[in-house]
């Protein structure tokens, strides 16, 4: 079976998907409205070749990851 490259992860009041280099955020807000903010962000491990290996391209999409979720926001 082929990954759809889909993943997420929880962020403050809501949650976020991402696939390729765009993605989304849903924040649910006091008042019960649904906020989405969509966007890019082209990952900085893209096309490096040291990161054919298993291991460190385990911690480099972990960081990866980790400094998306410090950056999603919705306003």
């Amino acid at each position: 079976m082929k990954g759809s490259g889909i993943g997420g992860q929880a962020v403050m009041e809501g949650v976020m998907m991402k696939n390729g280099d765009r993605y989304a955020v849903a924040v649910r807000k006091p008042d019960k409205e649904i906020i989405v903010k969509t966007s890019e962000y082209p990952s900085f491990i893209k096309g490096k070749k040291v990161l054919s290996l298993p291991f460190i391209r385990g911690i480099f999409s972990f960081v990866d990851s980790l400094v998306l979720g410090m950056k999603t926001r919705v306003l």
